[in-house]
C-alpha cells in the first residue's frame, strides 16, 4: 500500500523551526494496516467519510503542536469537532497496537544486550532501563481537584517511564494524578510485580532519589561518604541521564505534552491515551532515525527527586534494608 504524499509544515510561535511531519505521518500511514484502518474509517456526519491520512495527520499535527483545537480548526479549515473526532479515532485505533510500539526486554539474551549497551554508556553494570516521572498538566476533574494538584501547585498526571540506553521507551504508567508520589508509582505498577518475581534475573533500573531503593532498582546515596561512593553516583548520574534527555525529546516533539503550553482540556483517561500515543510515536521517530526539532524555551516541570516517604510496613522495612545491602555489595565490587 502506498502511503500519502503530504507535506505538512508548521511553524511559528510554538517551536522556532518548523517541524515536518511528512516522515512521521507517512511512516503511521505504512503501519496503518487494515487491521486499523476499519477503526479510523469511523461513519462521519459529512456526506463523504474524511480519508484516512487525513485524519492521522490532523491528529498528528495537533499532537506535536499542541494548539488548541480551536485554533487548529481555524488555520486547518476543519471544524473543532471534527479534529476531535479525528483524535479520538486516531487513539483509538493506535493504541490497540502498543505493545507494537512498547515493549520491556523480556529474553535473557535482550536482557544480556541490554546490559551491555548501557555499560557502554558510563560503565555502570547490569542496568535494564532508567526509570522516572514526568508531570502532563491537564484541567482537573472538578469532583477529584484536589488529587491531582502536584507540589508545584498545578494540575497533572504524574506519568512513569522507563527507557533503554537509547532513548527508546520500554514502560509506560500512565494512570496516578498529579500528587501521587514517584515511589507509590514505582511500588504499584506492573514493573514491579516482575521484578519482585525475579523476571529481572538479578539486573536493575536506575531510579532518583524519589524511587525506593531495592534489590532490582538502584538509587543515587544522598549522602556519599566515601570515594567510592561518591564515584557510584557519578556513575549512577551519567546512566541515568538518558531518561531526563528522553522526557526533553518526547515533549519537544509533541508540544501537546510540554507544560510551557498549556493544559490539555480532557479528562485523565484521555490524556493518558494521548500520552501513551505520544510515547508510541516517540519510539518511532528515534527507531527512524528522524531529527528533532528545534527546543523550545524550557520551563520548570513538577518532577523532583523529593525522597520517598518512610517505609511504614514490615514488608517493605525489609525490602528497603535488602536494598541498601545490594548496593553496598555493588559498590563493593565495582566502585572501590
Amino acid at each position: 500500500m502506498t502511503g500519502p504524499n503530504i507535506e505538512c509544515t508548521i511553524g511559528g510561535s510554538l517551536g522556532g523551526a518548523p517541524v515536518s511531519l511528512s516522515s512521521l505521518t507517512s511512516s503511521v500511514w505504512s503501519d496503518t494496516d487494515s487491521t486499523r484502518q476499519p477503526l479510523l474509517q469511523a461513519p462521519s456526519r459529512r456526506n463523504y467519510p474524511m480519508p484516512v491520512h487525513l485524519k492521522v495527520t490532523t491528529a498528528l499535527v495537533f499532537l506535536a503542536t499542541g494548539s488548541f483545537q480551536s485554533v487548529l480548526a481555524s488555520s486547518s479549515g476543519l471544524t473543532q469537532p471534527a479534529i476531535s473526532n479525528c483524535l479520538t479515532q486516531f487513539l483509538n485505533a493506535f493504541l490497540t497496537h502498543t505493545h507494537d510500539y512498547i515493549s520491556f526486554p523480556t529474553t535473557l539474551q535482550a536482557l544480556q544486550d541490554s546490559m551491555r549497551r548501557f555499560y557502554n554508556v558510563a560503565q555502570f553494570p547490569s542496568v535494564i532501563g532508567v526509570v522516572d516521572c514526568t508531570h502532563i498538566a491537564l484541567r482537573p476533574p472538578r469532583a477529584d481537584e484536589a488529587s491531582y494538584r502536584n507540589r508545584k501547585a498545578f494540575h497533572s498526571m504524574n506519568m512513569q517511564v522507563v527507557c533503554n540506553s537509547e532513548g527508546e521507551i520500554l514502560d509506560v504508567c500512565a494512570r496516578y494524578p498529579g500528587s501521587t508520589h514517584d515511589s507509590y508509582i514505582v511500588q504499584h505498577c506492573g514493573l514491579h510485580r516482575r521484578a519482585t518475581q525475579g523476571e529481572f534475573n538479578g539486573a536493575w533500573l536506575l531510579g532518583d532519589r524519589g524511587n525506593p531503593q531495592r534489590v532490582w532498582l538502584m538509587t543515587p546515596i544522598v549522602h556519599p561518604h566515601t570515594a567510592a561512593e561518591e564515584e557510584y553516583n557519578r556513575h549512577h548520574r551519567a546512566t541515568r541521564s538518558i531518561i531526563e534527555r528522553t522526557f526533553g525529546q518526547l515533549k519537544n516533539r509533541f508540544r501537546c505534552l510540554d507544560c510551557s503550553g498549556d493544559q490539555l482540556l480532557y479528562r485523565p483517561e484521555k490524556v493518558a491515551h494521548i500520552f501513551v500515543a505520544c510515547c508510541m510515536l516517540h519510539n518511532l521517530a528515534v527507531r527512524k532515525q528522524q531529527p528533532l526539532p528545534d527546543p523550545p524555551q524550557q520551563q520548570p516541570d513538577a518532577d523532583d527527586d523529593e525522597p520517598p516517604p518512610p517505609p511504614h510496613r514490615r514488608a517493605q522495612q525489609s525490602a528497603v534494608h535488602e536494598g541498601f545491602n545490594a548496593r553496598h555489595r555493588l559498590i563493593q565490587t565495582h566502585f572501590v
